[in-house]
């Protein structure tokens, strides 16, 4: 349990100083994801199958991402995006809890309503949820007047 511990710290650290100005290198955040995808492969204690199956599968997605970059500036916005998603999602599965997986950060490129420019957006999952269940109420609401409409 101790080593999850320290693979989870592991994790942590690169994505609290990559969200600060760009502290860790990005060989760091390699070599940190390659000793917890050789941990989960030794002994995946504490986490189950899906969870295991789950980190697998944003590991390869972000080892995809940085194969022959040096730095993230070497990255386009959009891969910076599903690189930071990457991560979130390891943690989540690391720290393994329901409230975590809420916490997640989830960042998406949208489109500008009357435009053609696109934005990045960042929320949490619970965010994304609870916006989502809004407007699914919304769209269930009857669209005629019942009654007393004047």
């Amino acid at each position: 349990m101790r080593a999850l511990l320290m693979v989870a710290l592991l994790v942590l650290a690169p994505m609290a100083l990559a969200a600060e100005t760009e502290s860790a290198s990005l060989q760091e955040m390699v070599e940190q994801q390659t000793a917890l995808r050789d941990e989960l492969a030794s002994d995946p204690q504490g986490l189950t199958p899906r969870q295991v199956g789950v980190i697998r599968k944003a590991q390869a997605e972000f080892f995809r991402l940085v194969e022959g970059k040096t730095s993230t500036d070497q990255l386009a916005i959009h891969e910076q995006v599903r690189l930071e998603n990457a991560l979130e999602k390891i943690n989540a599965q690391i720290v393994g809890t329901n409230a975590a997986s809420a916490d997640q950060n989830v960042c998406w490129r949208e489109r500008i309503t009357g435009s053609k420019r696109t934005s990045t957006r960042c929320g949490t999952q619970q965010e994304i949820d609870q916006a989502r269940e809004g407007a699914r109420g919304m769209m269930e609401r009857p669209k005629i007047c019942e009654g007393g409409c004047g």
